[in-house]
């Protein structure tokens, strides 16, 4: 090849045009762009769990040794010192190693009861949804009955009845948390009942378990989610509750609403006792409301495009 070939060549591949890659729509990028609340609220939820997993390490103390000498100490920077981050309770017992004992407990005991009422919510509202019939009308007196009930009055009745621990409180919150799940599901369940891709899947043969697993289902999962972030909070709450009322797990157990009720004593004189984990409770609350915000958010845009 000459050169003049070569002149040519290069020349004709400095002027073809460069194909640009396919930009992705905006609207895709929108429906996964995550909020200032969605990243304070996982921030929250990451920070409360590390504190849960990896506080015993970082803060060694035991939650129930006493310190009588140091009772109600500040937290550091307010009168306190180092070796109380947090102050002391009644007891003078560290807050920060109590708090972590409260989130080992309280966090656990909120997503294994937003777990379990939601499974039992979801598949009754899915039952009533889509059967209808007296089944639709059982599970609709059921959940009127429920929310008949308060919540205190039931706690009250299964701890006069059955005592404190862990599965009453356990059983407290799934068989007062399942309601939310129900209604929701079920009215949701109802409109995709009939829905014209479900009429499509039965004409081609596709059977109840099928229309349940394949088609249905998919289509409740985000609800489900959203509704279980949102509960997640409420348990914190229900559960914090109990344990303010003296209706919560009982003996040595530490939980936030405990520390609450204890610190409750000295409010004028030691406010911080009882501030503090009121304050843990708030933004663990504030973390899955954030969450669930978002995720609903993101599924109305999903539902948009």
């Amino acid at each position: 090849m000459s050169a003049i070939d070569v002149a040519v060549h290069s020349t004709a591949r400095k002027a073809a045009p460069v194909r640009p890659r396919p930009a992705m729509p905006r609207a895709y990028w929108a429906a996964w762009r995550v909020p200032v609340g969605g990243v304070i609220g996982a921030v929250i939820l990451s920070a409360l769990a590390m504190l849960a997993v990896l506080g015993p390490v970082v803060w060694p103390v035991h939650p129930e040794t006493q310190d009588l000498m140091n009772r109600f100490a500040a937290p550091w920077g307010f009168g306190g010192t180092a070796a109380h981050p947090l102050g002391t309770d009644s007891l003078g017992r560290d807050t920060l190693a109590r708090v972590i004992a409260g989130a080992r407990v309280s966090l656990p005991l909120s997503v294994v009861a937003t777990a379990v009422s939601g499974v039992v919510g979801v598949a009754l509202g899915v039952l009533a949804g889509y059967r209808g019939g007296w089944i639709d009308g059982a599970v609709s007196w059921l959940s009127d009955v429920q929310l008949a009930i308060p919540f205190v009055v039931f706690a009250i009745v299964v701890t006069a009845t059955f005592g404190n621990s862990v599965g009453n409180v356990l059983a407290t919150l799934v068989v007062t948390g399942w309601v939310a799940y129900a209604r929701v599901i079920r009215l949701q369940t109802r409109a995709l009942r009939g829905a014209a891709w479900m009429d499509a899947a039965r004409a081609m043969g596709a059977s109840p378990a099928r229309l349940l697993g394949r088609h249905l289902l998919p289509n409740l999962a985000a609800t489900a989610a959203i509704l279980a972030t949102q509960q997640a909070g409420a348990m914190i709450l229900y559960e914090s509750s109990l344990s303010f009322l003296g209706l919560g797990l009982g003996g040595d157990t530490v939980t936030w609403g405990g520390m609450a009720a204890l610190g409750r004593e000295a409010v004028f004189t030691a406010p911080w006792a009882a501030a503090i984990p009121g304050v843990v409770i708030a933004l663990a609350i504030l973390g899955f409301n954030l969450t669930g915000d978002w995720l609903a958010t993101r599924g109305r845009r999903q539902a948009w495009l």
